[in-house]
């Protein structure tokens, strides 16, 4: 048995400074990271990281100015352990990433993950050109995080 079979019950907050969270549209145009605020996580129940939009980086200057606003939330009920299958939702959209615990051990879990959130199927009001273009299309979202007791 894989020592990633079986995680204990107890909860794990997010380190702020181990978390990447990268998005890209599909196909891809452009990828950014976003920063994590924070974030905790039970194995075998609620997974919960809470992003700011405005901290996206890209390889484009001042694009990460068009995504300003509160901070988002991506909470999913339930987590499969083996394989890391997270089913949530993030500003209305529906999310499914599926991924792996790439390293566990006494003081915390990694884990890895990659999905596609769908595009949105009502134009976004009071939204700039870029995030109108970016809302209808296939976001691929990869993240790798760690947890830490």
């Amino acid at each position: 048995m894989p020592d990633t079979a079986v995680l204990p019950a107890t909860g794990y907050t997010l380190r702020r400074d181990r978390c990447v969270i990268e998005v890209s549209p599909r196909p891809p145009l452009v990828r950014g990271r976003l920063a994590a605020t924070g974030g905790h996580w039970t194995p075998g129940s609620a997974l919960t990281v809470t992003f700011d939009p405005g901290s996206l980086r890209t390889g484009i200057p001042f694009l990460g100015r068009a995504f300003r606003g509160d901070e988002l939330t991506f909470t999913a009920d339930e987590v499969a352990e083996d394989p890391f299958v997270v089913e949530g939702r993030v500003a209305g959209r529906e999310v499914r990433l599926r991924g792996d615990v790439r390293h566990q051990d006494e003081h915390g879990v990694v884990v890895w993950a990659v999905g596609v959130v769908p595009p949105v199927h009502r134009k976004p009001r009071r939204a700039g050109r870029l995030v109108r273009l970016l809302a209808r299309r296939r976001l691929r979202v990869e993240i790798a995080i760690e947890f830490v007791r």
